[in-house]
C-alpha cells in the first residue's frame, strides 16, 4: 500500500491503522473539550485566557475583549435632570446636575423602551394601584380589566427604573474620584511603556503586575454594575411575568454589543464563546467520523496556533507558563498536537475508516480527481493498495 504510485515510500496496515487511531484520538479531545463548555457549570469564557496573552500578538487579543480595561464603561459624564412640580396654580421647573455611568445608562435606557415595547407599555398610561384593605374589598367588586392592569404595571415599571437610575447615578457620584484616579494610573502607565521600554525580568514581572492591578480594579466596578443591570432586568420582568424572573443579562453596553448583528448572541464575548464551543465540537465531530477531514484538521490547526501565540512557549515573555501543565521550550503539548493534525491533513485520514471514503468515491473523485491526476489525491482505496 502506497500513498502516491510513483512514490518509493510504502505505507504499511499497521501505519494505517495508527494514523485512523492518531484522528479519532484527537478527534476525541476536540469534541469533548467542546461539549463541555456548553455545561453552565463550567462557566466558560474566553476573556480570562485571552486577558492573559503574552507573545508578539498579545495586544491583538487583548483588543478582542471589549473595553478590557473598563475605559469606556466606567466613563463617568454630567447630566442636567428637569423635575416639574406644580405651587400655587403655578409649574415650577427645577434643574438639577447628577453624575452618571453614561454607557450603562444609555444601554438600561435602549432596554427600557424595547422592554415597554415587548409587553405593550409604550402607549399606556401609568396609573397608581389603589391601596385598599381586606376589609374595603366587598364581594361584588368587579376584578380590574386589562387596561387598569396595564396601567398599574407601567407605574411599576416605571417606578422600578428610576430607582435603578437613581442608584447608578449615586454611584457615580460616591465613586468618582476613585475611578478618576485609577485610570489616570492606568493612561500614565501606557505612556511609560511606550517611553521607556526595559526587557529586564524585573520590569516585565513589574509591569505585568501592575497591569493585571488596574484591570482588577476595573473588573470591581464593571461587575458590580452589570449585577446591578441584572437586578434591574429581573425587577422588570417580574412585574409582567414572575415567571421569566430569572432572565439576565440582556442589557448589553456599546463596547460590548457583537461586531456583526445576529439573532444568536448580542455581546461580543457570547459570540465569540459560542463559536469556540460549536467550533471545537464540530472539528472533533469530523475527525471521528473522519468527515471532511482536511478542512477540519486546518480549522484545528487554526485554532491551535491562536493558542500557541497566546500562551507563546517562548523564553524571555513573562509570564512564564506554570509548571503545572510541564515544561517547554518553544514546543508546547499544543505545538504536537498541531503537527498531529498537519499530518492527518497531507495524508487525507479520513479515506481510511472514516466518510471521506464514500464522500470521495461519490463526488470528489468527479470533481477533483480529473484536474489532480498525478497525486495521492485522484485515487481510490483500491488503486494505492
Amino acid at each position: 500500500m502506497s500513498i502516491c504510485k510513483n512514490s518509493k515510500t510504502g505505507i504499511c496496515t499497521c501505519a494505517v491503522i495508527c494514523i485512523v487511531l492518531l484522528r479519532i484520538v484527537i478527534g476525541w479531545h476536540y469534541f469533548y473539550e467542546g461539549i463541555h463548555k456548553f455545561d453552565p457549570a463550567a462557566e466558560f469564557s474566553s476573556k480570562g485566557f485571552l486577558g492573559i496573552a503574552k507573545g508578539p500578538a498579545a495586544e491583538l487579543f487583548y483588543w478582542m475583549l471589549p473595553d478590557i480595561n473598563g475605559t469606556q464603561r466606567l466613563a463617568i459624564a454630567e447630566i442636567e435632570l428637569e423635575s416639574k412640580t406644580v405651587k400655587d396654580g403655578k409649574e415650577i421647573t427645577k434643574t438639577e446636575k447628577r453624575k452618571t455611568f453614561h454607557v450603562y445608562e444609555k444601554a438600561w435606557t435602549i432596554y427600557y423602551q424595547k422592554f415597554l415595547k415587548k409587553y405593550g407599555l409604550d402607549s399606556v398610561e401609568a396609573k397608581k394601584p389603589e391601596n385598599k384593605k381586606p376589609d374595603d374589598k366587598k364581594s361584588n367588586e368587579t376584578p380590574p380589566d386589562a387596561a387598569q392592569i396595564k396601567s398599574n404595571q407601567k407605574y411599576e415599571v416605571e417606578a422600578i427604573f428610576n430607582r435603578y437610575l437613581d442608584s447608578l447615578r449615586t454611584g457615580a457620584e460616591s465613586q468618582e474620584k476613585e475611578i478618576i484616579a485609577s485610570q489616570a494610573s492606568l493612561k500614565r502607565y501606557k505612556e511609560k511603556i511606550k517611553s521607556t521600554p526595559n526587557d529586564t525580568a524585573f520590569e516585565k514581572k513589574r509591569r505585568w503586575d501592575e497591569m493585571m492591578k488596574y484591570r482588577a480594579e476595573a473588573e470591581i466596578w464593571i461587575r458590580t454594575l452589570d449585577n446591578l443591570s441584572n437586578a434591574l432586568q429581573a425587577d422588570l420582568v417580574r412585574v409582567v411575568d414572575p415567571q421569566l424572573v430569572g432572565e439576565k443579562g440582556n442589557i448589553i453596553t456599546d463596547p460590548e454589543k457583537a461586531w456583526i448583528p445576529n439573532p444568536i448572541a448580542a455581546s461580543q464575548m457570547k459570540l465569540l464563546d459560542l463559536a469556540v464551543m460549536i467550533g471545537l465540537s464540530a472539528i472533533g465531530i469530523c475527525l471521528i467520523l473522519g468527515f471532511c477531514t482536511r478542512l477540519a484538521s486546518l480549522g484545528g490547526i487554526a485554532f491551535l496556533v491562536c493558542v500557541i501565540l497566546t500562551t507563546w512557549p517562548v523564553p524571555g515573555y513573562y509570564p512564564p507558563l506554570p509548571s503545572a501543565v510541564g515544561n517547554f521550550l518553544f514546543i508546547s503539548k499544543d505545538g504536537v498536537e498541531l503537527v498531529g493534525l498537519l499530518v492527518l491533513a497531507v495524508v487525507g485520514a479520513g479515506r481510511w475508516g472514516g466518510l471521506d471514503f464514500y464522500v470521495w468515491n461519490c463526488f470528489g473523485k468527479k470533481i477533483i480527481g480529473k484536474r489532480f491526476t498525478g497525486c495521492c489525491c485522484s485515487k481510490t482505496k483500491k488503486e494505492i493498495s
